[in-house]
């Protein structure tokens, strides 16, 4: 009969789709995942992927019961977390996820909470990667946009993350627009993916369709450069650009353009000390200093 860890093979394959990447995410090798799977399917009687020229497809099978298996694996780390509180196991590491340019942000409070948790990893999960909290893959995190839902989750917001239009520091302040409507006819430059939907991503998207063709980012960090080399104008976070000393804001931010951000903890985790002390902490950090994430006005 197949057991938890079957499951938890086949709920890696599921979201991952490859058997490397599904060895990753579980720790294991990639033959003990082939293995596993093969073994499942067996016990089941049942087709669970097709092979495909991009990797795996689940099929209708499949896709029957991965809302069953993610509850189950819910299940199994809330009794995991409460097993921890009964037999009063610390919390040794806290994984803490956020985007990849606001680590510098969060270093007073990882020094303060290092000094009182001397015992306590932090691993710090950088990343455009959208970690699930919920299902078990971070503990702590910042995200901006969307006010996550699940009861497994406890959710606080942060104060907004601030945008506005940058450009070369080395520019001159007459080659800069001085407000929102001067911007038309100079160059710039869009993110694409789903930071493109952002409001002052879409407020630029106008521009593009009556001025000189806009370069095409994947990131911020490609943005930020050629913004700096002072070919184009683009929006950037306060967060990014108020930080660099080769940008430099044409003005400041709009309150129409910012983004919520939100803190978000797992709750089972956030039951024990360590963990409720850095999530409370960052909190306060951001609380006391909101220009941090909004940029000064």
């Amino acid at each position: 009969m197949f057991s938890w860890d079957d499951i938890g093979v086949f709920l890696a394959l599921y979201r991952e789709r490859t058997t490397g990447r599904a060895a990753n995410a579980r720790g294991v090798s990639q033959p003990t995942i082939v293995r596993r799977i093969a073994a499942l399917e067996n016990d089941l009687g049942l087709a669970l992927f097709e092979r495909s020229p991009t990797g795996l497809m689940p099929t209708d099978a499949a896709h029957g019961l991965y809302a069953s298996a993610q509850r189950i694996e819910r299940s199994v780390c809330e009794f995991t977390a409460e097993v921890d509180g009964l037999t009063g196991a610390e919390v040794n590491l806290i994984r803490l996820t956020f985007l990849d340019h606001f680590e510098q942000l969060l270093i007073p409070v990882l020094r303060d909470f290092r000094s009182r948790w001397p015992r306590v990893q932090t691993q710090l999960l950088a990343s455009d990667h959208i970690y699930d909290l919920a299902r078990g893959e971070a503990d702590i995190g910042v995200r901006g946009r969307d006010r996550p839902t699940s009861d497994e989750l406890i959710v606080r917001q942060l104060p907004p993350s601030g945008w506005t239009i940058y450009a070369s520091a080395h520019s001159s302040a007459e080659e800069r627009p001085r407000a929102p409507a001067d911007v038309a006819g100079h160059p710039i430059a869009l993110v694409g993916g789903v930071p493109a939907t952002l409001p002052v991503y879409l407020w630029l998207e106008e521009f593009a369709s009556s001025g000189p063709p806009p370069a095409r980012c994947n990131n911020y960090r490609a943005i930020k450069s050629l913004v700096a080399s002072g070919s184009v104008l683009s929006a950037l976070p306060c967060t990014i650009g108020d930080g660099d000393s080769d940008l430099v804001r044409c003005f400041p931010p709009l309150e129409e353009w910012d983004v919520p951000i939100y803190l978000i903890g797992r709750r089972a985790i956030l039951r024990r000390p360590p963990a409720r002390d850095l999530f409370d902490s960052i909190a306060a950090h951001f609380d006391r200093h909101p220009e941090l994430l909004m940029g000064v006005r």
